[in-house]
């Protein structure tokens, strides 16, 4: 295995860096802020979930 791929970083962490930098110059508040904190919430418990039960997103997809 070469040392490039070994340090190549999970997608999941790539998404989470940017999230958190997209956050820092774009903060919501107000009334938008209610309906993405259920949001975020429900984003976070299915994400823990479908990592728990190590389902694949394409299996969940043609789930839905």
């Amino acid at each position: 295995m070469s040392l490039l791929s070994r340090l190549r970083p999970d997608p999941l962490i790539i998404g989470l860096v940017m999230a958190a930098i997209i956050a820092s110059f774009l903060p919501v508040s107000g009334v938008a802020s209610d309906g993405l904190r259920v949001f975020t919430q429900a984003s976070v418990a299915l994400l823990f979930f479908l990592h728990g039960a190590r389902l694949l997103p394409q299996t969940v997809l043609a789930g839905l």
